[in-house]
């Protein structure tokens, strides 16, 4: 009976270590899946301002004039009738 009351005790505190130690890595996981979602929602939030800013892009460019007017001209080079086009060169071109 007296060795029977230290085995019990060491097998209870062989499973309290084991039960501890399981909790703290679920713990550990638990915490790093926070850290996870906070960046995801950061990276949503990101995204759905970059959507509405191409939202309003879209938006400009099939409503205002001047819009495609001014897009038209700087990447298409259109002008208007009777208006000149210079071209300027960079000396460092011309080599």
């Amino acid at each position: 009976m007296r060795i029977f009351r230290p085995i019990l005790f060491l097998i209870a505190l062989a499973l309290l270590v084991v039960s501890v130690r399981q909790f703290m890595n679920g713990y550990d996981d638990w915490q790093r899946a926070q850290f996870a979602e906070e960046a995801y929602r950061g990276e949503i939030r990101a995204l759905e301002t970059e959507r509405d800013r191409l939202k309003k892009r879209v938006e400009m460019l099939k409503n205002d004039e001047l819009t495609k007017e001014r897009l038209a001209r700087k990447r298409l080079g259109y002008i208007r009738p009777g208006e000149l086009k210079f071209k300027v060169v960079k000396p460092d071109a011309v080599k």
